[in-house]
């Protein structure tokens, strides 16, 4: 077409003619937009209704300020607690204000917070915690804070509370009943509890926290723990189908986590506490804890037939025992429960003295002690043998300890007494004494025995040393025994028992018992020995181990040595099986980047002893402590000038260690000989602080004046 042509066109030809692609696609854009505008409200509205619906709203809880009415009575057991120390687990399921016994009040909960933060308790991560089951060393004074099923409450009262006290919690849920409202939680609650760091997220199955039918009568139990009926088939489910059915429901709660951002779980909390529960599962066959432990690091329980308190015992056991918070539990409950089942040193002169922490085991309702210290009736009725058991719950990890315990009122041969050590373990040892007769048992089968010189009162010294437990009566009589079992399943702490064989005749009485630390350095796995000369601890292929064939978290460089991982604390002890006869010798080093308050490290003498000596720096601040890795005690402190890095020098003889800090001698302990190497530790408060390092670690032997 000419342009004459073109503009002799009508109108409306001529826009045809202007219309391009172009043209179309802008109408087709305003009208997409235009819909866009109509269905914005429409969206708005289903999001809205969405958060509504799996978003609750979050409600504060005033704060409680306790008073001395509220804690008088359990500060002083808290007080004395060791400084480090296996962590207490706690097990919570509801906050809120519905009667459930397992609903605690948020004002209750409140409280409890409170409580911990008050007496020192700092709360573990999930991570925190299974570096500590895989050996990691004891963390400072600490609770790991359980809560099962994944209920509501939880987003609603807890998070805030939670935050307030600067805790951490772990939710062990049940992934199938997420997005249940309005018991459970929502996947979009779960995340915003998960991005704010202070909660993590385990185990609980997918579905089968549930009961289901076992047998043709209809009776019901654990789905978990057992094969079902197959009511079509008029059978039980093979040990096959049984594993397969609960490998599925683990795999389909791992797609859960992942399908919603989260880790994988490393914890698994058994429903209904299945330690205790009855099964059906044939022997031999699989097991529950087996398949557990195929995909677990660990399993909790709020049950068990032995303490199983967060231990070494329980780490090599693969299960953890908690202590369950219920709506009934009061505060002083909870803090002094707390105190009992927190591992401790097997050290007491008197444990007679201390009756409140003792449990009787022999089915009388009695508490006292009155039975085996002669002020009371031992028993009634036809009963004839009493018996109790020391710490039975802060004991579990006992070993290298001396017991010694004095028992008068033998008679003609009808009574006896005894004590037991390893107590819980998978080899109880007892030791028991009649007028002219010694007798050993381990688990219950004799291994031994031996006469005695027939006398009305006999003293035994019972050691107990790694794997073997040595007996001495009135220091000429002795007998052995070595367990065939692995360390972590016989270590346990100390019973007594004492009965009679005929009716009337008189019950023997303890006059003395008393519990020793031994303080000596325990054998290793042999190899030859480090000679401090030689010793090289910045060597990169140098061996630093956190605990027996477990590599220590270390980056070590010829520069500085440091911690990994995102863990908030972390320990290594240089070449340990190579260096315990070590002494005489001085080590030094710099502990650098103390980035705030809560961020110390420590370089560690005399380890492999009981009684191995942890120097300790902040910013402003000198701890000593005494005692293993596992448990440590506060033995001095002193204000240091604040700075981002400290200077240590220790000086480690047989009869003292002398501790210098930025040239300037700042503590001199009294030692008894103990012998062994050197370590580091470090420790920090949050994830966000880098870790503190130690540069220029050096020993060197000691040089007579």
């Amino acid at each position: 077409m000419t342009s004459d042509e073109f503009y002799a066109a009508p109108a409306t030809t001529r826009r045809q003619q202007h219309r391009g692609p172009g043209h179309y696609a802008a109408r087709a854009g305003l009208v997409l937009l235009a819909l866009a505008v109509l269905a914005l409200p429409f969206y708005a509205a289903t999001q809205y209704y969405l958060y509504q619906k799996y978003v609750s709203t979050q409600l504060d809880t005033a704060r409680v300020d306790l008073t001395s009415a509220d804690t008088d009575s359990w500060t002083a057991q808290v007080k004395h607690l060791p400084a480090t120390s296996a962590p207490v687990v706690l097990a919570y399921h509801d906050i809120g204000y519905n009667k459930s016994d397992y609903a605690v009040t948020p004002k209750a909960f409140e409280a409890q917070m409170a409580a911990l933060e008050q007496a020192g308790y700092r709360s573990l991560t999930t991570d925190e915690f299974v570096d500590y089951l895989k050996g990691g060393p004891a963390p400072p004074r600490s609770v790991y804070i359980t809560f099962d099923d994944g209920p509501n409450g939880l987003w609603v009262y807890g998070d805030r509370i939670l935050a307030r006290h600067h805790m951490h919690g772990t939710v062990f849920l049940i992934t199938g009943r997420v997005d249940q409202r309005p018991y459970y939680l929502s996947w979009q609650e779960i995340q915003r509890m998960a991005d704010s760091g202070r909660w993590d997220f385990q185990d609980h199955t997918h579905d089968l926290h549930r009961r289901g039918a076992v047998d043709a009568a209809g009776h019901t139990a654990s789905m978990l723990a057992n094969r079902l009926w197959l009511k079509t088939e008029n059978r039980l489910e093979t040990p096959q189908e049984y594993e397969d059915r609960v490998t599925a429901d683990i795999k389909r709660s791992f797609a859960d986590f992942s399908g919603h951002g989260l880790p994988r779980p490393q914890v698994f909390a058994f429903p209904f506490s299945e330690a205790t529960e009855k099964v059906n599962l044939p022997k031999p066959g699989p097991s529950l804890q087996g398949l557990m432990n195929r995909y677990f690091a660990a399993t909790m329980t709020n049950e068990s037939s032995r303490p199983l308190t967060a231990s070494r015992r329980a780490a090599g056991a693969r299960v953890v025992q908690r202590l369950e918070v219920l709506s009934g539990t009061r505060l002083d409950h909870l803090m002094s429960g707390i105190a009992r089942w927190t591992q401790v040193a097997p050290s007491d002169p008197a444990p007679l003295a201390h009756p409140e922490l003792w449990d009787r085991n022999d089915g009388t309702s009695l508490t006292d002690l009155d039975a085996f210290t002669g002020k009371g009736a031992a028993a009634s009725g036809s009963a004839r043998y009493v018996s109790a058991d020391y710490r039975d719950m802060s004991s579990v990890d006992w070993t290298g300890y001396q017991v010694d315990a004095t028992v008068s009122g033998l008679g003609d041969g009808t009574n006896q007494g005894g004590v037991q050590v390893r107590h819980g373990s998978l080899e109880p040892v007892d030791v028991s004494v009649s007028q002219g007769s010694l007798v050993l048992s381990a688990d219950g089968k004799h291994v031994g025995e031996a006469r005695l010189v027939p006398s009305s009162s006999h003293h035994m010294r019972v050691t107990v040393k790694g794997r073997t437990t040595t007996v001495q009566v009135d220091g000429t009589v002795t007998l052995h025994h070595t367990a065939a079992l692995g360390a972590a399943d016989i270590t346990g702490g100390i019973g007594i028992r004492v009965g009679i064989n005929r009716a009337g005749a008189a019950w023997p009485t303890f006059t003395a018992l008393s519990v020793k630390q031994l303080t000596g350095t325990f054998a290793g796995s042999g190899g030859a020995q480090q000679s401090v000369a030689g010793a090289d601890p910045m060597n990169p292929a140098g061996e630093w181990l956190s605990a027996p064939g477990v590599k220590a978290p270390f980056r070590i460089s010829r520069t500085a040595i440091e911690p990994t991982g995102r863990t908030l604390s972390a320990y290594g002890a240089y070449q340990p099986e190579r260096t315990q006869g070590w002494t005489g010798y001085t080590v030094t080093g710099t502990v650098q980047r103390l980035s705030g308050p809560g961020v110390s490290g420590a370089i560690w003498v005399r380890v492999g002893s009981a009684l191995a000596i942890s120097v300790q720096v902040g910013r402003d601040q000198l701890n000593v402590f005494s005692g293993d890795a596992d448990n440590q005690q506060l033995v001095g402190a002193r204000p240091l000038t604040a700075a981002d890095s400290h200077r240590l020098s220790v000086t480690v003889t047989g009869a003292s260690t002398v501790i210098s800090v930025d040239g300037s001698t700042r503590m001199t302990l009294m030692a008894r000989s103990e012998t062994g190497g050197v370590a580091y530790s470090a420790y920090r408060d949050t994830t966000r602080h880098s870790w503190p390092t130690v540069a220029d670690l050096k020993v060197t032997p000691r040089v007579s004046s």
